[in-house]
């Protein structure tokens, strides 16, 4: 969860409110964003998880930490990391409400090659049985040959929408695993037709998977993001007001003929 996501929370809140718990309330997967920068420790990823006692249908996704992909660092280094954040992970293992490792690799650099694939085959062995989903920005990733090696290391790659550079990944491709991903990239405020399209895809997209996690990107910002995500949601639930919250109605005045609150029951 990002930090910048204070400004959308209540105003008034108990000593013992929590983000996930929170969060998990409404949405129903919570990509937790500062794993891709400092390795969790145990007792703070069981926290995340009792939080979600009362929303049993959410799924956790945490960002792999960046440094288990950093080749300037040396093997050693690289392993002390993923054997520490395999122990990080031990409360979330095989529970149902973890979703996946999400692994982003840089978009610089790291173009598909038996090196590439040999240090994701290698992770995918330590992080076992970690549901695992990969997200690469390069079109190296997406060709015929590129697929079946991600697919043979167990990753599944992510589909990327919103993405407009001239070089930017497919938006469709042959799935590599048993999860789906949709990412919305967009910086700033999502506009109607991208919603759409996001909307339509995720529909197509369902079919091909058991379950398809549809996450919002849209920038430094993190809170327009949320803003995407709702009315995501709300396309996906027959254009019926869903359930939101007085301060996101507040930040995001488009929301109102979207969303209905506790207290408009």
């Amino acid at each position: 969860m990002h930090p910048a996501l204070e400004t959308l929370l209540p105003a008034k809140r108990s000593a013992d409110f929590h983000r996930v718990a929170f969060f998990g309330g409404y949405f129903g997967c919570l990509e937790v964003d500062t794993t891709a920068h400092v390795i969790p420790r145990r007792e703070h990823v069981a926290r995340w998880r009792a939080a979600l006692s009362e929303s049993p249908r959410t799924r956790l996704l945490l960002r792999l930490p960046a440094g288990l992909l950093d080749r300037s660092r040396s093997d050693a280094e690289r392993a002390a990391d993923t054997e520490a954040f395999v122990v990080a992970l031990t409360p979330l293992l095989k529970r149902e409400r973890f979703g996946a490792v999400v692994a982003t690799l840089p978009s610089e650099g790291y173009l598909f090659g038996p090196a590439e694939v040999r240090s994701l085959s290698q992770l995918a062995r330590a992080l076992r049985p970690a549901p695992l989903v990969l997200e690469a920005r390069h079109r190296s990733w997406y060709e015929s040959t590129a697929l079946d090696a991600v697919r043979g290391t167990g990753w599944s790659l992510v589909y990327l929408e919103g993405d407009d550079r001239w070089d930017a990944p497919p938006a469709d491709h042959g799935a590599t695993g048993p999860i789906g991903m949709l990412r919305l990239v967009h910086d700033g405020p999502a506009p109607p037709a991208l919603i759409g399209r996001v909307a339509r895809r995720a529909r197509a997209l369902e079919e091909r998977f058991d379950v398809l996690y549809v996450v919002t990107d849209c920038g430094p910002a993190v809170q327009p993001g949320v803003a995407a995500a709702l009315e995501i949601k709300y396309v996906l639930n027959g254009e019926q007001p869903i359930l939101a919250w007085p301060e996101i109605r507040s930040s995001f005045p488009h929301l109102e003929p979207l969303c209905r609150t506790a207290d408009d029951d």
